[in-house]
């Protein structure tokens, strides 16, 4: 099995794979102890990064094609930020990931081994989806293991004074604005961002009583408001943890 990073597979450099990979990634939980308490108060923490172990080995023909490899692979692993790192078991899902710190190289004549841990992004992502509503509503099923965050866009089809999308448990988000035929709302609701005909909009949204929620994992029926105004499309990208 192998791996493709940085839009590169391990097997262009003639590696082998042995790859570990943790079923959880961790949480950043605190504990407190308090004198005269039976056990401790837990404060639940969020996931940490996820650490991915992989084995590499190789074997070229000879040491001068041997040090010409070990270049290669030293920049196709060396980033700057973080890239898209999918193992071929997977091949629907992906993490974010950069290398973490030093990597040692043990060479025996034409054999090469070295480790290598991935830093990732506590979750793994899937492809993303994207549904129309229909009459001003719509039933998504999340298919994720962890809740997701959706982008909506909206095209009006008559003059407004506001928009309003409701989640099952009646949280909403409201955007005050005299919106006319043709208008383009953007929202994103996991940067917070708000654009109306591409430009930034946040002073629009009625913060008092707007929440910026999630698709939980499962089923989620939302709904738009006024009826008939609009047209929309909501997005979102399956996240696994």
């Amino acid at each position: 099995m192998g791996l493709t990073f940085n839009n590169i597979h391990s097997s262009v450099y003639g590696l082998g794979t042995k790859i570990t990979r943790p079923l959880l990634p961790g949480n950043s939980d605190n504990y407190i102890d308090i004198p005269g308490r039976a056990g401790s108060i837990l404060y639940t923490g969020k996931p940490k990064d996820r650490l991915i172990s992989v084995e590499f080995g190789f074997m070229p023909g000879s040491r001068e094609l041997f040090r010409a490899k070990v270049w290669e692979i030293s920049a196709w692993l060396n980033t700057d930020d973080r890239k898209i790192l999918i193992f071929d078991d997977e091949p629907d899902k992906y993490y974010m990931a950069k290398v973490e710190g030093q990597i040692d190289l043990e060479q025996v004549f034409v054999l090469g081994k070295f480790s290598v841990i991935f830093r990732c992004e506590p979750l793994a992502y899937g492809a993303e989806q994207s549904v129309n509503f229909v009459n001003d509503s719509i039933t998504i099923n999340n298919q994720g293991t962890f809740e997701s965050q959706p982008v909506f866009t909206s095209t009006f089809t008559t003059t407004e004074a506001e928009w309003k999308v409701t989640d099952p448990n009646s949280n909403y988000i409201r955007v005050i604005n005299s919106f006319q035929v043709d208008d383009i709302l953007e929202i994103n609701t996991a940067t917070g961002a708000i654009y109306i005909n591409g430009i930034r909009a946040l002073d629009k949204l009625d913060w008092q009583n707007s929440r910026f929620f999630s698709l939980r994992v499962g089923e989620s029926t939302l709904t738009i408001s006024p009826a008939g105004a609009c047209t929309t499309r909501v997005s979102w990208i399956p996240k696994y943890l």
